[in-house]
């Protein structure tokens, strides 16, 4: 995320333009024949895979009485055990590696309206039944939150046309457009290629200088001296730190309905800023927001890094309750951290289970009560009550 990208991004912008036609092409195929997204994902030779192929049923179907929020007929489909136990009727709701014996299956196959799940909402189509009985016969292996997967190395995949790869990012591009038989897209010409990258890394559109030193340079390096260049300039930095910047809920004003000016916050944008143009290795940028004051030899810097966690909004309306504004802003920080580095949501687990990702609500009060040590109020300074010695 932090890192200068290395790889072409030419390449990149290809790979953006397929996703994006295949993304329309899967949302009117699901809007026509919602079974159909199954199978263009999973071919039959492969195992069943929970989160790819099951999950969105559960997700799609089931969960809204049979979730993080509702356990109706104490059923769930949010946890394992919970899915494995037995609820209303008995019977338990899934056997591993027994599809006729799981009260899942009864229930998706019955024919009664008072019996047949969904309930009173439509029959589930016949391929996202044998999904679920070949996911059942094949134990109802389940997996984690994509979020909390490590990734791992991935092997190349095979492709025809060779000629066209130029790094190994190509080969999954390429594998994917021969497999719903496409072709490439032509490669953009020197002019298009220089406004893309551009606006790619600075947000800006090319001089007519560098477009006219781009155009004469006729060199195998030519672009590659581009991303160099754009990669060295003070405008990477203010690019690409907008986007952390809005996750982190920066703003050069309080918030609320005065939304009057916060002097002095401009110092963490810099630090964010000024993070990706000396290229911070993302642990580090992490760490330094998270709790850079107490690092061993904290520097001033490492402190503003911190100010991650003062983003959130101060109410200046007189009459507000100190006590009430430091709680409301350690749930922020707990809402904030979650969402930006784990990529899902906790809001909603201040009052139930989470009605879709595995976490459970004392989880949320957990990490509230990280957060929930801090000496705060809603001051006109915006400052904290306790100084550094």
């Amino acid at each position: 995320m932090i890192g200068k990208i290395a790889f072409s991004l030419r390449n990149l912008k290809v790979a953006s333009s397929v996703l994006a036609i295949l993304a329309v092409t899967v949302s009117l195929m699901w809007v026509r024949s919602p079974h159909a997204f199954t199978r263009l994902w999973r071919t039959t030779e492969n195992r069943v895979d929970f989160s790819r192929d099951v999950r969105p049923i559960f997700n799609q179907n089931c969960i809204s009485c049979h979730g993080g929020v509702r356990q109706k007929n104490g059923v769930s489909f949010i946890f394992r055990e919970e899915a494995l136990g037995k609820g209303k009727s008995g019977r338990q709701t899934i056997v591993p590696g027994n599809p006729d014996a799981s009260e899942l299956i009864s229930r998706v196959t019955a024919k009664g309206p008072d019996l047949r799940m969904p309930f009173h909402g439509p029959a589930l189509p016949p391929e996202q039944i044998a999904l679920l009985r070949r996911w059942i016969k094949e134990g109802a292996q389940w997996s984690d939150y994509w979020a909390f997967v490590p990734p791992k190395p991935q092997p190349l995949p095979a492709v025809k046309h060779e000629s066209w790869v130029r790094q190994p990012l190509d080969r999954f591009v390429l594998a994917r457009l021969e497999r719903e038989s496409l072709l490439p897209s032509p490669e953009a010409d020197k002019s298009a290629l220089l406004r893309r990258v551009s606006l790619d890394l600075t947000g800006l559109p090319p001089s007519e200088e560098e477009l006219a030193a781009y155009l004469a340079d006729n060199s195998p390096q030519a672009y590659d001296k581009v991303v160099d260049r754009l990669l060295s300039s003070p405008a990477y930095g203010e690019r690409w730190a907008s986007m952390w910047l809005d996750l982190a809920r920066y703003a050069d004003s309080m918030g609320y309905e005065a939304d009057r000016r916060r002097p002095g916050v401009w110092a963490y944008r810099d630090w964010v800023v000024d993070a990706f143009n000396r290229n911070l290795p993302y642990d580090q940028f992490v760490i330094k927001q998270l709790a850079g004051d107490l690092l061993p030899n904290a520097t001033f810097q490492d402190r503003i890094a911190t100010s991650f966690h003062r983003q959130t909004p101060n109410n200046q309306k007189g009459g507000t309750d100190d006590e009430e504004f430091r709680l409301v802003a350690a749930m922020d920080r707990v809402a904030t951290t979650w969402s930006v580095l784990n990529g899902l949501t906790m809001n909603c687990v201040q009052c139930h289970s989470h009605p879709y990702h595995p976490i459970r609500y004392p989880h949320y009060y957990n990490s509230l009560a990280y957060f929930n040590t801090s000496n705060d109020a809603d001051r006109n300074g915006d400052s904290a009550t306790m100084s550094y010695c």
